[in-house]
C-alpha cells in the first residue's frame, strides 16, 4: 500500500498545497521552503499515537487561528472494524485525515490543559451516504451508521495500516529506545513477544530457565569485580534501607519482563568488545537503523513509509551514491519520501517513472510545492545539474550557462560567435554592451558592439582578457532567462 496523494493546510509556513506521491518521493528546495515540515507533517499524519503532547503554536501557519488539515490517500484500501454492541462492523478504508486546532479555552477543572483539539480518524474508500456520515448493511438487514467519531483511531481497530518511520537531522539516538525514536516501537514488539513466550513456558511447567541463566549471569558479572567489597556496599545499603520499611534491592543486568530494553546493535571489536553502532558515525547509525527496520519489514510483510529528511548527512559522496541506488531499490517494496540538496540523489531520477521529483520553493512567506512533471526539458539530456539548481534552487551556474549557450549553437547551426550573434538579434536581443578584443600580438581592438549573452560568454572564454569590465549577478541571471527564452522558442517551430 502507498500513499497516492497528500494535502496540507495550515502547517507552519504551507497554507494549502496539495501533490501526488510514488514510490520514492524527492523534495529538492532551499532551505526554510517547507521540505521537513511535509515529512513531519506525513508521519504526524500515520501516526495512531496521540499527539497533543507534539504539536506546538508556532505549528500553526503564520500563528493564526485556522486549523491544521493533513489529508492522505492511498492506491489501495485497507480495513476499519468498528464497534457495534457485540460485535464489529467492517469498513473499506483508503485515507486518513488530522485536523488539529487550537484550544479556545482551558478544560475545566485543568490547570494545564493542551494546546490543541486533535480529530484523527481514516477515511472510508466512498463519499458520505449522508450529510451526518456513511451507512453500512447488517447481516440482519438492519442499516448501521457511523461518523468520523468511530473512524478514529482510539475507536476502530484498523488493520493494514502503513506505519511510517521518520529519521529527522537528529541522528542521534536512532537505534535506542526513547520518545519517538525510529526503532522504540520494534523494541516494544521484541519484548512482548519474549514476555509471550516465558509467560507460556511458566503456565506449562512453572518454571523456566531463562530466571536462572539470568541469575547466573548477573552472579558473573558482580564476581568479576571486588565481591567483598561488593556485597559489603549492598548489605549496609540494604540495613539503611529497613529503617524506611523498603525491603532489598540489589544490581539488575537483563530486565526480565523487558530485555530489548538495554539491547544494542554492536560491531565486534577483536571478535569480544562490542562497540555501539551508533559510534560509528550519525550517517551508518541512520543507515543501519533503516536497513534494520526495511528488513524486518520484508519479512512480516507490513507496509512501511519510510521518511529521511537530508539523507546525505554525515554520508561522503561514494556512501550517498549507494545509498540512493538501495533507496531505489526498496522503494518497491517500502514507500520512501525524502528531502534532500545533495544531486547524487536526483540526478537521473526523472527517467525512471517510479520517482516523483518536487521542489519547494517560498514565496511571500508561503511555501509552494512544484511537480517537475515538463520542467527539465532544455536539453535531450535533462536533467542536467545545472538545470535543477536553476529551477530548485534560483542559482545560475557557469555550466548552465554554457549548455543553454552550446545547445542554441547545435540547433541553429551557428557554429561561429558573430552566426550565434546574428541570431540573438534577429530575435530581438539588443547590443548593449562593448567588448574590447585583445590580438595575439598584445595590440588593442576598438570597442565592438555586442549582446550581453555573448558578452558573457567572451568573458568565460578568455580570462585573460583584463580589459573588460566584470558583468553583475543581475546581468548574468538575465543573460540566462533569455538564452532559456531562445530554447523554448526553438521548440515551438514546426
Amino acid at each position: 500500500m502507498k500513499i497516492k496523494s497528500l494535502s496540507i493546510q495550515n502547517f507552519r509556513s504551507i497554507q494549502n498545497q496539495s501533490f501526488n506521491s510514488k514510490e520514492l518521493s524527492i523534495f529538492i528546495g532551499n532551505n526554510g521552503t517547507g521540505k521537513t515540515s511535509i515529512l513531519e507533517a506525513i508521519n504526524f499524519c500515520l501516526s495512531p499515537q496521540f499527539l497533543s503532547g507534539r504539536i506546538k503554536h508556532t505549528d500553526f501557519c503564520a500563528n493564526l487561528d485556522a486549523p491544521i488539515i493533513i489529508d492522505i490517500k492511498f492506491d489501495s484500501t485497507f480495513t476499519a472494524k468498528l464497534p457495534d454492541g457485540y460485535t464489529t462492523q467492517t469498513v473499506k478504508c483508503d485515507g486518513v485525515h488530522l485536523e488539529i486546532k487550537k484550544r479556545e479555552k482551558a478544560s475545566a477543572g485543568k490547570a494545564f490543559s493542551d494546546i490543541v483539539v486533535i480529530t484523527h480518524y481514516v477515511t472510508p474508500d466512498r463519499p458520505k451516504d449522508e450529510a451526518k456520515g456513511w451507512k453500512i448493511i447488517r447481516q440482519s438487514g438492519k442499516p448501521f451508521y457511523f461518523d468520523e467519531r468511530l473512524l478514529t483511531f482510539s475507536q476502530a481497530e484498523i488493520d493494514d495500516f502503513p506505519r511510517s518511520f521518520y529519521f529527522g537531522k537528529n541522528r542521534e539516538r536512532q537505534l535506542q529506545k526513547g520518545y519517538n525514536s525510529s526503532i522504540s516501537s520494534i523494541i516494544e514488539d521484541f519484548n512482548w513477544r519474549f514476555t509471550k513466550t516465558i509467560q507460556e513456558e511458566l503456565a506449562q511447567t512453572s518454571q523456566s530457565d531463562f530466571f536462572l541463566n539470568k541469575h547466573n549471569f548477573e552472579q558473573e558479572i558482580i564476581n568479576k569485580v571486588d565481591r567483598t567489597a561488593f556485597d559489603k556496599s549492598m548489605k549496609a545499603l540494604n540495613l539503611k534501607l529497613k529503617n524506611f520499611d523498603i525491603e532489598n534491592i540489589n544490581f539488575s543486568f537483563v530486565d526480565g519482563n523487558a530485555p530489548f530494553d538495554s539491547a544494542f546493535l554492536s560491531h565486534k571489536l577483536q571478535e569480544r568488545f562490542d562497540l555501539p553502532v551508533s559510534n560509528l558515525g550519525s550517517g551508518i547509525e541512520m543507515i543501519v537503523s533503516l536497513l534494520f527496520l526495511e528488513t524486518l519489514a520484508s519479512f512480516t510483510k507490513s507496509s512501511i513509509v519510510i521518511l529521511i529528511d537530508e539523507p546525505e548527512l554525515h554520508l561522503h559522496p561514494k556512501l550517498q551514491e549507494k545509498f540512493v541506488q538501495y533507496l531505489i531499490q526498496i522503494s518497491s517494496q517500502n514507500q520512501i519520501v525524502i528531502s534532500t540538496h545533495s544531486p547524487y540523489f536526483f540526478k537521473n531520477c526523472l527517467s525512471n517513472t517510479n520517482i516523483e521529483l518536487l521542489i519547494t520553493k517560498k514565496t511571500s512567506n508561503e511555501s509552494q510545492i512544484e511537480n517537475t512533471g515538463g520542467k527539465f526539458n532544455y536539453f535531450p539530456w535533462s536533467p542536467s545539474w545545472g538545470e535543477i539548481n536553476y529551477l530548485a534552487y534560483d542559482l545560475p551556474t557557469v555550466e548552465f550557462y554554457n549548455e543553454l549557450y552550446g545547445y542554441l549553437q547545435e540547433e541553429t547551426k551557428s557554429f561561429t560567435i558573430d552566426d550565434l550573434e546574428q541570431h540573438f538579434v534577429n530575435n530581438g536581443i539588443g547590443k548593449t554592451k562593448k567588448w574590447i578584443k585583445v590580438n595575439k600580438d598584445g595590440t588593442i581592438q576598438p570597442p565592438k558592439d555586442m549582446t550581453l549573452i555573448s558578452y558573457i560568454r567572451n568573458f568565460f572564454h578568455h580570462p585573460e582578457n583584463k580589459h573588460n569590465s566584470e558583468y553583475s549577478p543581475l546581468e548574468f541571471k538575465e543573460s540566462i532567462q533569455k538564452l532559456i527564452q531562445l530554447v523554448e522558442a526553438l521548440k515551438t517551430l514546426p
